[in-house]
């Protein structure tokens, strides 16, 4: 599926895009949105996303934000994916032509994320996974061997350098990735 694919940057500007995503999509314009599963709110905006037939990519999310607006912990976090990833693949979300992207390298995740999919009759090209060219390819080329469509994102351009530097706040075992990638 070809699309503008809205990221998502820092909770202030949350509400803004998901207002430009829904007029262009309300446009007809082929639009998707990002939200982020740190985030409180994540759980309702996925609501009211399904309830439109959206397109969205849930991520991790790699911003610094306070308790009153961010589960703090990975395990809060994980949790949280989990209960989210239900919501995007119920029965009623499959309705409304609902599109599902779960972008996380997490196996756990991919798993759990495969299991609800048969369970709730979702074909294997109704919904995707996406990954970070370069990071953990071999789980990439497992999903895709498994019949599970899989798009690598891309980060490309000047402003290259901060959107590396977030993925190794995220992860500081992304450093050496990075560094294997500059080399």
């Amino acid at each position: 599926l070809n699309c503008l694919m809205f990221d998502m940057e820092d909770a202030t500007l949350l509400a803004p895009t998901i207002s430009l995503h829904n007029s262009l999509q309300d446009s007809g314009y082929p639009v998707a949105l990002t939200l982020q599963a740190y985030l409180r709110r994540t759980y309702d905006d996925m609501k009211d996303q399904i309830s439109r037939g959206s397109r969205v990519r849930l991520v991790k999310g790699a911003f610094a934000a306070g308790p009153e607006i961010a589960f703090q912990t990975q395990a809060e976090i994980k949790a949280n994916s989990r209960k989210i990833i239900d919501l995007m693949f119920s029965r009623r979300a499959k309705e409304n032509g609902f599109y599902p992207i779960v972008a996380t390298h997490d196996t756990r995740l991919h798993e759990y994320t495969i299991r609800l999919a048969k369970a709730n009759d979702w074909p294997d090209d109704s919904y995707e996974f996406e990954m970070l060219l370069g990071v953990r390819e071999d789980l990439a080329k497992n999903l895709a061997l498994r019949g599970q469509r899989v798009r690598l994102y891309v980060p490309f351009g000047k402003d290259w350098w901060p959107h590396a530097v977030r993925r190794i706040g995220e992860n500081p075992r992304n450093a050496a990735l990075l560094g294997k990638a500059l080399l």
